[in-house]
C-alpha cells in the first residue's frame, strides 16, 4: 500500500475561513502508477487528480443548496431536464444559471442530431 499526501480545503458555511489540511489516502500499487501515468499525460500533480475526483464525486460547493434545488442539478446532469426548467427551479435567468453552471463545473447538455444543423 502506498500513501499519498493531498491538501484540500475546508469551507466554513457563512465565513470565509479556510484552512488547508493534508489528507493521508491509501491505494493499492497499481491504482498509484495509474494514477502517476494519468497525472503525467495531464501535467498535473498527483494531488492535484485526487483532489478534483473528490470535488467532482462529492460537490461539497453544492451541499448548501436546498435538496429540491440539487435534485433539479442532478436531473439536469442526467438530460431529465432542460436548462429552462433547472434555471426556473434555481430562480435565475438562463443566462444568469449558465455562468452558475461555469462556477460549479457542472457541463451544459447540448442534445444534437446530426440533421439538426440542416433544419435550423
Amino acid at each position: 500500500m502506498l500513501s499519498f499526501d493531498s491538501e484540500y480545503r475546508i469551507r466554513y458555511i457563512g465565513t470565509t475561513l479556510s484552512k488547508d489540511v493534508t489528507l493521508h489516502i491509501k491505494v493499492d500499487s497499481t491504482l498509484a502508477d495509474d494514477l502517476r501515468s494519468l497525472a503525467a499525460r495531464r501535467g498535473k500533480p498527483v494531488g492535484e487528480l485526487i483532489r478534483q475526483a473528490i470535488s467532482a464525486a462529492y460537490q461539497t460547493d453544492l451541499m448548501d443548496l436546498p435538496q429540491s434545488k440539487r435534485q433539479a442539478v442532478e436531473a439536469y446532469r442526467g438530460g431529465f431536464i432542460s436548462i429552462g426548467k433547472l434555471a426556473e427551479v434555481m430562480g435565475m435567468h438562463v443566462l444568469q444559471l449558465r455562468h452558475w453552471l461555469a462556477d460549479h463545473a457542472i457541463a451544459e447538455n447540448f442534445s444534437f442530431e446530426e440533421g439538426d444543423s440542416l433544419r435550423a
